[in-house]
């Protein structure tokens, strides 16, 4: 077991490398399934935007024109920076031959936002510089305040602490109050300034709700709905990283399903992986994803963040695949290792197992002479039990029998005392008349015989209760012997009782019986005809018989 150790090691840090714990895998699972269709997205991305050119194309009155070139304008905002400019553009020249100041100013605002957003502060403030010393009228004074709030804010983040960090953080303060008043209240962007200035007071509760109610406000995996979950993933940042993650990865969602191409999400869950030592899908998703969007986009800023962490993870994307090579190297020298152990084991236990087989043969065989021996030990137990069984038979049948014959024998010679003293007296009174009077008046013998059989009948029974039952089995069906009367046994079956007893000779029966040896002949041979099997085996079943 100890030389597949180092094995085992070796396979576990490598699976742990490149596993993902099970909520996260979810989460991952559901985003690579968004990216995996962005082409769907995209396509009808471009559909909406066909359509909406067709419209232009069709369109001759300035004034709708404008409006769809503003509508094309704000549907390539995240999408495509060039496009965005060209449709802002064609819609400040419309606004131009119209006359237009509202409609120039709100032109002109959304492109100073689109530079604030895309890193090119200095042609955003030429274009509100051009607006800060006029009265605006009320109808774009959201889009101004809201411009100017970009402004600073982008500013505030993006430059250096210097000497007019005061001021841009006061004009901040400033424009985002503006902004607030000039919106309304409860709205998107009305909880989002309300989010941001808590944000600036170290006010995450605060931040975290205002955040929410974004979310709530949103259509799903609309633009809005993208930014908002952003904004609600940061408020977890530092408090609960699988909330952190899950708000990034719907966020990052949204974006892809409205084909956004200037995002903050992936892009900051990209960086959020990478701590979490998933190198390889880090790398996937920036290599694939993060910086061709960026630079489809067209945008200063988004290539240039994604340029400064970008080396990071190649570098560290290398470093992990030199470390996984190093691995193989060293796991194939162990394989390499564990693959002559095994071949070394294997060659000893073929040997082992001849040796064994060879212990087994031999063992088999004398399993087999046990057992042959073991099967005439079990006959001759069986003979032995049988035997057994037959002398405790025969003795108890001797018993039996000594007892019948010690009890008519002592009654016999009781009979003659008597009848011998009786005769002795009546002669010598000289009466002898009288005495052969007597004598021709004794009962026939025939009355003793039938005592004789009627005592015979009575022990055997006794001895063998069952035995007309099992003697009528070894018959034919219809030829049982069945006694009549006050008979407990017939003829026939006295003379096979003598024959269990062990007494065959039918003149040794005749004699017992007082019947001819012919007669004795003429029942055995004609009970035997009757039998069920063979005639020649019939006495020794009746023999057997319990």
């Amino acid at each position: 077991m100890r030389y597949y150790l180092p094995f085992l090691f070796c396979l576990a840090l490598i699976l742990t490398s490149c596993n993902r714990n099970n909520e996260e895998d979810g989460r991952l699972e559901r985003l690579d399934k968004a990216l995996s269709d962005r082409m769907l997205y995209e396509v009808y991305f471009e559909d909406k935007a066909r359509v909406l050119r067709d419209v232009l194309t069709e369109q001759t009155d300035k004034a709708q024109r404008y409006n769809i070139c503003m509508r094309l304008a704000d549907h390539y905002r995240s999408n495509s920076k060039d496009s965005t400019i060209a449709y802002l553009v064609s819609a400040r020249e419309l606004a131009v031959s119209l006359k237009d100041f509202n409609k120039i100013a709100t032109a002109d605002f959304q492109m100073a936002k689109l530079y604030i957003k895309t890193g090119y502060p200095v042609e955003a403030n030429y274009i509100l510089d051009n607006y800060r010393d006029r009265e605006l009228p009320k109808e774009v004074l959201t889009d101004y305040y809201d411009a100017e709030h970009r402004y600073w804010l982008e500013t505030t983040i993006q430059e250096a602490p210097n000497d007019f960090a005061d001021i841009r953080s006061e004009q901040l303060d400033r424009y985002r109050k503006l902004h607030l008043e000039s919106c309304e209240a409860y709205s998107w962007q009305w909880h989002n300034l309300k989010r941001e200035a808590a944000i600036s007071k170290g006010n995450v509760k605060e931040a975290r709700d205002h955040a929410y109610s974004m979310v709530q406000i949103s259509k799903i995996n609309s633009r809005e709905y993208a930014e908002a979950a952003y904004w609600y993933a940061h408020t977890f940042e530092n408090e609960n990283e699988n909330l952190f993650e899950e708000w990034l990865v719907r966020s990052a969602i949204a974006d892809i399903m409205c084909a956004t191409k200037d995002y903050g999400s992936l892009s900051e869950l990209v960086e959020y992986i990478f701590s979490k030592d998933n190198i390889d899908l880090a790398f996937e998703y920036v290599a694939n994803y993060c910086m061709p969007d960026a630079l489809h986009y067209n945008s200063k800023l988004r290539p240039y963040q994604i340029a400064l962490f970008f080396p990071n993870i190649v570098n560290a994307y290398q470093a992990k695949h030199s470390k996984q090579a190093l691995a193989r190297t060293y796991l194939l020298l162990i394989v390499s290792i564990l693959a002559l152990l095994l071949l070394a084991t294997l060659i000893f236990l073929f040997k082992r197992q001849k040796k064994l087989d060879a212990v087994r043969k031999q063992l088999q065989d004398s399993y087999v002479e046990i057992d042959k021996r073991n099967r005439e030990l079990t006959t001759i137990n069986e003979r032995l039990v049988s035997l057994n069984a037959r002398i405790r038979e025969a003795d108890k049948v001797k018993q039996e029998y000594i007892t019948l014959f010690l009890g008519i024998l002592s009654d016999n010679i009781s009979t003659t005392r008597l009848y011998k003293n009786h005769v002795l007296k009546t002669i010598r009174q000289g009466n002898t008349k009288s005495l052969v009077e007597e004598i021709e008046q004794l009962p026939p013998i025939d009355n003793d015989i039938l005592d004789f059989y009627k005592m015979f009948d009575q022990t055997f029974i006794n001895l063998y209760p069952d035995f007309v039952e099992k003697f009528n089995t070894l018959l034919v069906d219809g030829a049982e012997i069945v006694p009549k009367g006050d008979d407990i046994l017939t003829p026939e079956l006295r003379i096979f009782a003598l024959i269990k007893l062990g007494i065959t000779d039918s003149s040794r029966i005749a004699s017992l019986l007082h019947y001819s040896a012919n007669t004795i002949y003429n029942y055995r041979a004609k009970t035997k005809k009757k039998a069920r099997a063979s005639k020649d085996d019939f006495e020794d079943a009746v023999r057997e018989i319990d």
